[in-house]
């Protein structure tokens, strides 16, 4: 066997950090014993260096097929894998690709380890992207989403998993809140401060969004959770582990937020593209004949709404300085990325709050 290690995405990442022992032979041989449970000897393992969550390789097996190996954040809890199944046993019944979860010997869908919980997937060839590019890539984006939506939107199967809504700008105003009052000696307090006051400042000029009905999302959009052809053809979406059911304006607001920001997340000088979310918002309503007139008409303000949300969750984290990632040979701390990222979100809404009134 042979061991290769991979960047599968060459463009700058957004928030992806640099690892310090993902690398180490001990894991790859963590990796390579417990492929057993699935009776696999595997020719080569490739870590693919991409994840921010969960620690990822391919597999390429002495019968010629390739897995997707997964030890899984202990951030998650097991029972994903029942709505992991569920779902893309439903997707693929109609007929759209999706990776698909490999029983163990035994049958489980998962195996549990001293270091960690462990999976195997089916490998989807393609290509990922890290940002969109143009125009044509951005409706691809929007039409992919938008196959996948309508393949759940008869998708009646409770979830196992029972995580809090990722989206909820109220609650993230208030740990916001707390978080400038719980570090008052902080040396970013001020600037925390101030990022806290422009950002209400600007949510006090959004209306608030209709209520809409709970759909079944894919909870994580953004552009590297997309799998497209060599031709740009949207394929698949991948990194299930955030699905659940959630207010359509808020999947398409966060991912129009990620989309159409070509600078990424780890820069202040962000802008957003009227450009991508045009063809984006396009190639979605094209092909999601089911959106009702209260989610298509709130799709620019729920972008601004999500958009000052993380620039909410960056701010607080400033001063809590424990939970995004961050990449220390470009910054000399967790709290100095996260300035960086919440001066760059707020950036990127005011940038959309200057052609709201153009876009619809």
């Amino acid at each position: 066997m042979y061991i290769v290690r991979s960047r599968k995405i060459a463009q700058e990442e957004d928030q992806a950090m640099p690892r310090t022992d993902s690398s180490d032979l001990s894991e790859t041989a963590a990796a390579e014993r417990v492929l057993g449970a699935w009776d696999l000897r595997p020719d080569s393992l490739e870590y693919m260096d991409h994840g921010l969550i969960n620690r990822t390789w391919r597999v390429r097996g002495a019968n010629g097929a390739s897995y997707a190996l997964q030890c899984l954040s202990p951030i998650l809890g097991p029972e994903i894998h029942q709505d992991i199944e569920a779902v893309t046993a439903h997707i693929a019944a109609r007929g759209m690709a999706t990776p698909r979860l490999v029983g163990a010997l035994g049958g489980d869908l998962y195996v549990e380890r001293d270091d960690g919980v462990w999976r195997l997937l089916t490998w989807l060839e393609g290509e990922f992207h890290n940002r969109l590019e143009n125009a044509a890539q951005a409706e691809q984006a929007g039409a992919l989403l938008a196959r996948f939506h309508m393949a759940l939107v008869d998708f009646e199967t409770p979830f196992a998993s029972k995580r809090r809504p990722i989206h909820e700008p109220d609650r993230r105003i208030r740990d916001l809140e707390q978080a400038i009052a719980s570090h008052r000696g902080h040396p970013l307090q001020a600037e925390a401060g101030k990022l806290q006051r422009r950002t209400l400042d600007l949510l006090a000029q959004l209306p608030p969004l209709p209520e809409t009905p709970l759909r079944v999302v894919h909870g994580d959009p953004k552009i590297n959770n997309m799998l497209f052809s060599p031709e740009g053809e949207g394929l698949a979406m991948v990194d299930l582990d955030s699905l659940g059911r959630l207010s359509l304006p808020y999947e398409l607001g966060d991912a129009f937020r990620s989309w159409c920001n070509p600078a990424g997340e780890n820069s202040e000088e962000t802008g957003f593209s009227v450009e991508l979310f045009e063809a984006a918002r396009s190639g979605y309503l094209d092909v999601a004949t089911f959106i009702t007139d209260d989610e298509r008409s709130c799709l620019v303000d729920a972008t601004l709404w999500i958009t000052l949300e993380l620039t909410t969750r960056f701010t607080a984290d400033i001063l809590n300085d424990r939970y995004f990632g961050w990449d220390p040979e470009r910054f000399a701390s967790r709290a100095e990325h996260n300035l960086v990222r919440a001066r760059g979100q707020l950036r990127l809404a005011e940038s959309l709050l200057a052609v709201r009134p153009t876009l619809g």
